[in-house]
């Protein structure tokens, strides 16, 4: 109930009570105080209706007999007339989510915005843009647009930048490479749906880009190919530098051999031959080994390949 229509009832019955005449004199009713009583209670609700108070982060639009008040009331408490309402706006950062996600967005169900790429591939965007209403414009929002600016201005404003933005990029640009791009034309083309609306744009954010099904196929066919090609690499890489670990290998034994052959001196042979023959001697076992040996007792071995 408007306190304006409280404030005349409590005249209207204090005029009432003190023009009455009490008609039963054993138990009279004194319609004076109540009169006078209805009285204060008017003025009290016109003094409360005299004033505003506006929570942070509002501001408070005046109308009075349905002219809207030239200035918007900032937060913290203003005297106003009291015929006059004050319909309080939210100045606050707000988010509007388009999303293909059920209950995720600000609408009930795949919310997600399908549009044409520049070759003819139906995208779908998930968005999200935070915005806050301008303080200063307050005023004129309601006046010319309404409470509801949210779904007047700003929803059908996220609509067009997505779809105009869409025409200058080839479809596999939006999903890689220049998402960016596309992100920061959309970008303008919002500033521009939005200049003079009073709503001021904060930031938008390009969720998820689902691309057709033919689109994904071929994104998922080409990954697995890159990754196939990457394992091939990999292997063909570990084959090399096995195959050179390997000639590294065989080099150093044949390095080694020819070193060993090189040292096989007669003198050496002769003192390695006498060595063992004395620990076979001196050997617990009674086994014996004999090996044909020429009279300068060099073992008669096959060196450098040649017989003896």
């Amino acid at each position: 109930m408007p306190i304006s229509f409280l404030i005349l009832l409590f005249i209207v019955l204090g005029i009432v009570l003190l023009t009455v005449k009490p008609r039963n004199v054993a138990r009279p009713v004194d319609f004076k105080k109540l009169g006078l009583a209805s009285f204060a209670l008017a003025v009290l609700a016109l003094l409360s209706a005299s004033f505003t108070i506006i929570e942070p982060g509002f501001v408070g639009v005046p109308v009075t007999f349905g002219n809207v008040g030239q200035q918007s009331l900032p937060a913290g408490i203003h005297p106003i007339f009291f015929l006059t309402d004050v319909y309080k706006m939210s100045i606050q950062t707000k988010a509007y989510t388009m999303s293909s996600v059920r209950n995720e967005g600000n609408k009930v169900g795949d919310d997600a915005v399908a549009t044409l790429s520049r070759d003819q591939l139906i995208l779908k965007f998930d968005v999200s843009v935070w915005y806050h209403l301008d303080p200063a414009q307050a005023n004129n929002v309601y006046s010319n647009i309404g409470l509801d600016y949210e779904e007047v201005i700003v929803r059908p404003a996220i609509r067009t930048a997505l779809v105009n933005a869409a025409t200058k990029f080839d479809a596999s640009d939006v999903m890689s490479l220049q998402r960016d791009a596309y992100t920061k034309m959309v970008t303008e083309l919002l500033l521009q749906e939005l200049n003079g609306r009073g709503v001021i744009l904060d930031n938008v954010l390009i969720r998820n880009v689902e691309p057709p099904a033919t689109v994904s196929d071929a994104i998922a066919a080409k990954l697995k190919a890159s990754q196939e090609a990457q394992q091939m690499e990999y292997t063909i890489q570990y084959a090399q530098k096995e195959a050179q670990r390997k000639a590294i290998e065989a080099q150093g034994i044949s390095n080694a051999q020819k070193i060993i052959g090189n040292g096989l001196t007669q003198n050496y042979l002769q003192w390695y031959y006498i060595s063992q023959l004395k620990e076979l001697v001196n050997s617990p076992n009674n086994s014996t080994v004999i090996l044909p040996y020429d009279q300068k007792l060099t073992p008669l071995l096959n060196i450098g390949g040649k017989k003896p």
